[in-house]
């Protein structure tokens, strides 16, 4: 199998070879630099005069995604004439603020500075970016004169730019945290707290930093801005500020909103939304235009589009959000004088939410008020809740909380339109993930499937905390077998047909619920993950994997030094003793995200795996 594999890498990787496109990956950007530090560039095989060069950024909340997925090449740029490059940078579980930013400008003077080497035209750099992506972009385009941002090499070469593209990227942090519907990025478990070291909050001068507002001037590039208003990850209001003060400034600026659009998806697709940004690109960087403008325009997305979006049931912007943060939590971090109730004063999250949090307007928060507010609304599409396992589920649009005694956890949950019985997965996140980015990925590709999917947070969502609570611990493994009791009293899904898939910590988790609950799993699959010959780790023990009966699918990167090749090679050891229907498949060159970096293709034999064992039908 594992020649097999291989091969599959060298089709993935032949992909970007399109005729008459030449390819260049994995330039370092940073001699001697993290292994982040690297790009692809993406050339026409025939070009005459130097190349406008349009540079792709990537989201994932600071914290996941990587160059792999660039749009511009997949919407045809280099056979349009352009150079399209995809920058890595360190990810907020690598460094924090300003890693991200440095390491962005550090690929632009790289990229000047080879520019001769590569065929640019060095005065014809623009960026694209959505979300987290988005909200670098912008930084790049209002930072241009931050000289505290340019460090490292190349310091002879400028990080300006001479257009952005901003897909509803966040502009005000501090804004952004306290807009009603979205204070659950007032946690310390949120995408901006782990960008910048700490809650949004309570580094209000670290988030101005951040903020790409801050820096907007004159002389900034111009910018062309889209969000849509039913976006339920970053509101509106962000795109409307950067917009504002693009405007104020004198800087040329167009704001263009789509109706019924959410965070990306369907609502962004069309001919008409590939078109405006084309044209965009065309008129600044092809025909270099100086013309200053502050224009506001809007479409509406298509509904036939948006009607087959999977993130279908997100709560909308204004809707009340439950951050599911248990009262301990809440007093453990804020009632400083430990009388059981949190004042004003003491409390540390948005004053806004505050003002909705007390009720009865007194100034102090009680445990009944919280708890009040953490529960939600009856949904008349809510799970049957007559079994026991679904008395303490709770269901707010795709994010989820469950409570029993002081057990409290939290996830996302996504399923098919239609009464089902459906086939189900659990999704465990790796280390320093959690349920929202990486679970909610990879179930907006598997709902597409006719899979229902829940991923909850485990102990390891951040990268602090008691390690011997990672992974395969009893908790973690508390909390999954907690959501296939869940997914087992949904009238929704087939309790025959559940499958597990996990990535490096989320793996181990996987494994030991295999191992625990043999009979439970009717199929699994991992990537990047395997156990270890002794107990007291992170992933389940050889010993532990003697009880495994689940067929399970191994992916590995043959590079991978996070979680070594040799663990699941030593999984796959066991199951085979076991006469366990398994495969194991190596990719060679590829290292540890490879659930990142090989994206498609691992989802294609999971999807696979899961037909193969019943999971899903033929």
């Amino acid at each position: 199998m594992k020649s097999a594999f291989v091969f599959l890498v060298l089709a993935v990787s032949a992909l970007a070879q399109n005729a008459g496109v030449k390819s260049h990956r994995d330039l370092v950007y940073v001699e001697g630099g993290h292994e982040r530090h690297k790009l692809d560039l993406h050339l026409p095989e025939k070009a005459g005069e130097p190349l406008p060069l349009l540079i792709w950024v990537h989201g994932g909340g600071w914290q996941a995604g990587s160059k792999d997925g660039c749009p511009p090449l997949r919407s045809g740029y280099v056979e349009r004439g352009y150079a399209v490059a995809s920058i890595n940078y360190r990810l907020s579980g690598h460094a924090t603020f300003p890693a991200q930013i440095e390491d962005c400008k550090a690929a632009i003077r790289w990229l000047r500075a080879h520019a001769k080497d590569y065929g640019l035209d060095p005065k014809r750099f623009g960026v694209w970016g959505s979300s987290a992506g988005g909200h670098l972009v912008a930084l790049i385009g209002t930072s241009g004169d931050v000289k505290e941002f340019d460090v490292g090499a190349n310091l002879d070469q400028s990080s300006r730019v001479q257009s952005v593209c901003d897909f509803y990227g966040p502009s005000d942090l501090t804004v952004f945290v306290t807009t009603p519907g979205y204070e659950s990025h007032a946690t310390d478990s949120s995408p901006e707290a782990k960008l910048l070291g700490g809650t949004v909050m309570q580094n209000k001068d670290k988030a101005a930093r951040v903020n790409p507002i801050t820096y907007a001037s004159k002389d900034d590039p111009p910018f062309l801005i889209v969000h849509g208003d039913k976006d339920p990850t970053v509101p509106i209001n962000q795109s409307q500020l950067l917009f504002e003060a693009l405007k104020k400034t004198g800087a040329s600026a167009r704001f263009h909103t789509i109706h019924g659009a959410g965070h990306g998806g369907p609502g962004f697709a069309g001919q008409d939304m590939d078109a405006m940004v084309a044209a965009f690109f065309d008129e600044r960087l092809k025909k270099a235009s100086d013309k200053v403008e502050a224009l506001s325009t809007e479409s509406t997305a298509d509904p036939a589009m948006t009607a087959r979006d999977p993130r279908k049931g997100m709560p909308q912007p204004g809707a009340a959000r439950r951050a599911g943060i248990p009262w301990q939590a809440i007093t453990g971090r804020d009632d400083k004088n430990q009388d059981g109730k949190v004042s004003r004063e003491e409390f540390s999250g948005p004053a806004t939410l505050f003002q909705r949090l007390d009720k009865n307007g007194d100034g102090m928060l009680t445990r009944d008020e919280h708890e009040a507010f953490q529960t939600p609304p009856p949904q008349t599409s809510a799970p049957n809740k007559a079994s026991a396992a679904m008395t303490g589920f709770q269901l707010d649009g795709e994010r989820w909380t469950y409570r029993d005694g002081d057990f409290t956890m939290d996830g996302i949950f996504m399923k098919p339109e239609g009464k089902g019985p459906f086939p189900a997965v659990l999704i465990s996140h790796g280390m320093g993930g959690n349920a929202q980015g990486f679970g909610g990925m990879k179930a907006r590709e598997m709902v597409q499937w006719g899979m229902v999917c829940i991923a909850p947070n485990y102990t390891h969502a951040g990268i602090a905390g008691d390690r011997a609570q990672f992974g395969a611990s009893a908790e973690n493994l508390r909390r999954a077998k907690t959501c296939l009791d869940i997914l087992r009293s949904m009238p929704e899904v087939d309790g025959t047909r559940i499958a597990a898939y996990g990535h490096s910590m989320g793996g181990f988790v996987t494994i030991g619920l295999a191992a625990t609950e043999p009979g439970l799993l009717k199929a699994a699959a991992i990537t990047g993950s395997g156990i270890s010959s002794q107990e007291g780790y992170a992933a389940p023990s050889t010993k532990a994997a003697e009880r495994i009966r689940t067929p399970f699918l191994m992916l590995h990167g043959a590079n991978d030094t996070t979680v070594r090749p040799e663990q699941s090679a030593s999984l796959k050891q066991v199951l085979d003793g076991n006469q366990v229907p398994n495969d194991r498949l190596i990719a060679d060159g590829q290292g540890h995200p490879i659930d990142q970096t090989m994206r498609d293709e691992v989802f294609r034999l999971v999807r696979e795996w899961f037909r193969k064992q019943g999971v899903l039908q033929r």
